[in-house]
């Protein structure tokens, strides 16, 4: 009942980003369009939103500190030399590149095998697995 009287009589939603969160979002992306905010259970703040053209889904503190952004690699976008380290693997039907506020980079790929399995690879940024899982549709995040 509070967010409804704070939402409606005041002005003020508390699922909305705060100036901070906007203010740290448009320094990291100026050119970034078609922009969707949502607050996460954890009060966390996420954006998706475009780049050129390339969807791109960001993570934000409410105190407005970023914390990681995940976009959405096509095939040309991928270095040479990834795309031959994983397509060794099978054919690849998505890449996710992943950057850390601490720094940290690394890739999520989903590969269909020979046999049209579906599978689940992290990697380094320099594409060497990690980790590699069956895809299991009933758990998509």
């Amino acid at each position: 009942m509070k967010e409804l009287i704070q939402k409606y009589i005041f002005r003020f939603d508390s699922n909305s980003p705060g100036a901070k969160v906007l203010h740290c979002f448009k320094s990291h992306f100026p050119e970034a369009t078609n922009i969707d905010w949502s607050k996460e259970k954890d009060g966390v703040f996420e954006a998706i939103f475009r780049v050129n053209g390339i969807e791109q889904i960001a993570w934000f503190e409410k105190s407005g500190s970023w914390l990681k952004t995940e976009t959405n690699f096509t095939l040309g976008m991928l270095d040479g030399n990834i795309r031959q380290k994983l397509e060794q693997y099978g054919q690849i039907m998505s890449s996710i590149f992943i950057e850390r506020a601490n720094g940290d980079s690394e890739y999520e790929f989903i590969i269909r095998d020979n046999f049209q399995v579906r599978h689940v690879f992290h990697t380094d940024n320099q594409g060497n697995v990690r980790d590699r899982q069956n895809f299991d549709e009933n758990e998509l995040r």
